[in-house]
């Protein structure tokens, strides 16, 4: 036992001795080197390549000087510059035939065939200097390697439209084909309507061709359906986009929380001017409620086309609440088959005397009834800026005719009106004729060619007669509105000079 005790203690005191030894050197670590860092006189340069601590042999830390940096001052801090490459620089040297060639080689290479159609395409151009007219590959499968293959196309020919619908785009091909035509600033008009199998990498493409192309006007992907995470991507395009006027996204399954995403982005975008939205199954719930915050948001928007959805009435009251704010942005409405019924032109009714630059309303297709045009007709006569309306196939018979044929006696605006597919007989033809009398701005009134629900043979005649006697009077309509405007066009031009005259003299 006193053995073991001895040991033990042994063991304490030799413990306690090391640690009294690591305290006193690292308090000497402390209170020595680091409060009393050498001058930079006394580095070694070699010493300037690390600030990494070391211990010598007897135990002792060395901290190694740090390492210094310094700058030239003034303008001695950039020597020179250098301009971003311009891949378009010997592009105008090219000929056609050496465009072909190269491209011919890239496919060997790549070990695929070359597109026939596009080959005979390319032949026959003939300058590469200014964007050709249009590339068309609609139907053609475009895989990886055939869309690394174009590169040789599109790094020597710039184009106003580029057709890819049915192209069977995959994947990789649409990720590596939209990348050449962003870096290229290929297309004014892009086309990949159709085309189902775009995948993530593919819209995340997409949506960097939309934000950062400076040339690309029309971007058409109709047909694709366009999940959550999809329209994440062009939403985010969008947002940042400055040169886009057109988006034709129809058939694209937009309804619920991709129309939010995308509406999200329209409410900052400032450039956009038609949205098409047209089949995308669009309910009286939430997307109705996304399109009125759109309406009350975008100021730059001018078309708007919902034809083919679910707008209801329920719907069309909250769009009508987007329309109130706007006083210098939508001028054309495309409700054409939203299941509107007269019920619902109280809604429009209310907002169409005060709305100031809406000058399209289509609502063709929509059962509104004799009822529903007696609602807007008085709306329609306070409204001055409406001069295209459509109520084709509206479920009106000759009482709807004669309420229209008031405003368009009323009406000094109005351009065209459209009134097919309806059971217009000779009563609401001979009210449409009395009011073209004395109408002179309605140059165009469609109506259905063959006489409609008569049996009396003189009733029919009439009608004959009438179908004849309307577009005679939209003709002399037409010769007056242009005679109007080459009077108002030589006005301007006589003012013009002495305008001129006056501000030289205040000069």
């Amino acid at each position: 036992m006193d053995s073991s005790v001895k040991l033990e203690n042994a063991i304490t005191m030799f413990s306690h001795q090391a640690m009294n030894n690591e305290m006193n050197a690292t308090e000497k670590v402390y209170t020595g080197e680091l409060q009393t860092p050498a001058s930079s006189d006394d580095v070694d340069p070699k010493d300037d390549c690390t600030a990494q601590q070391d211990t010598s042999l007897n135990g002792r830390w060395k901290i190694k000087p740090t390492k210094h940096v310094s700058f030239p001052s003034g303008e001695k801090i950039v020597s020179g510059s250098a301009e971003p490459w311009n891949p378009w620089e010997a592009a105008a040297s090219v000929t056609v035939e050496e465009i072909i060639t190269s491209y011919k080689l890239s496919c060997k290479k790549l070990g695929v065939q070359p597109i026939y159609k596009l080959l005979t395409q390319l032949q026959e151009i003939t300058e590469v200097h200014h964007r050709i007219k249009c590339l068309d590959l609609k139907g053609e499968k475009l895989d990886y390697e055939t869309c690394e293959a174009l590169e040789e196309i599109f790094k020597r020919i710039q184009f106003k439209l580029i057709n890819l619908e049915w192209a069977k785009l995959d994947e990789d091909g649409a990720s590596a084909l939209f990348d050449i035509m962003e870096y290229y600033d290929s297309a004014v008009h892009l086309s990949i309507s159709f085309n189902k199998h775009i995948g993530s990498r593919g819209w995340v493409a997409a949506a960097q061709l939309i934000r950062k192309s400076s040339s690309l006007q029309e971007f058409e992907a109709c047909g694709i359906p366009l999940m959550e995470h999809t329209a994440c991507f062009v939403a985010q395009g969008l947002k940042f986009n400055s040169h886009l006027r057109v988006l034709r996204l129809d058939n694209a399954s937009l309804s619920g929380r991709p129309l939010m995403l995308l509406v999200s982005a329209l409410n900052v975008n400032q450039t956009l001017q038609e949205l098409y939205l047209a089949d995308n199954n669009l309910n009286s719930v939430q997307d109705s409620m996304y399109l009125r915050e759109l309406l009350q948001s975008n100021r730059t928007i001018r078309l708007l086309d919902l034809k083919n959805n679910c707008i209801f009435n329920t719907g069309l009251e909250d769009i009508c609440e987007g329309l109130r704010k706007q006083k210098q942005g939508l001028k054309t409405l495309i409700l054409w088959n939203n299941k509107l019924t007269h019920k619902g032109m109280s809604h429009l009714a209310a907002i169409l005397p005060n709305l100031t630059c809406l000058e399209t309303l289509n609502l063709g297709h929509n059962p509104l009834s004799n009822e529903g045009i007696h609602r807007l007709k008085e709306a329609l006569i306070a409204n001055r800026s409406v001069v295209r309306l459509g109520l084709a196939s509206t479920a009106i018979t000759c009482e709807g005719a004669i309420a229209t044929a008031e405003f368009v006696v009323e009406s000094a605006r109005i351009l065209r009106l459209d009134l097919r597919k309806n059971r217009i007989r000779t009563g609401g033809l001979m009210a449409l004729t009395l009011a073209l009398r004395l109408n002179r701005s309605l140059v165009r009134l469609d109506l259905d060619k063959e006489p409609k629900g008569e049996t009396e043979e003189w009733l029919i005649e009439t009608q004959k007669l009438l179908l004849v006697e309307i577009p005679k009077c939209c003709k002399r309509n037409s010769v007056l509105r242009q005679a109007k405007l080459e009077d108002e066009k030589d006005e301007a031009m006589k003012t013009e000079p002495s305008c001129n005259k006056r501000s030289n003299s205040l000069e």
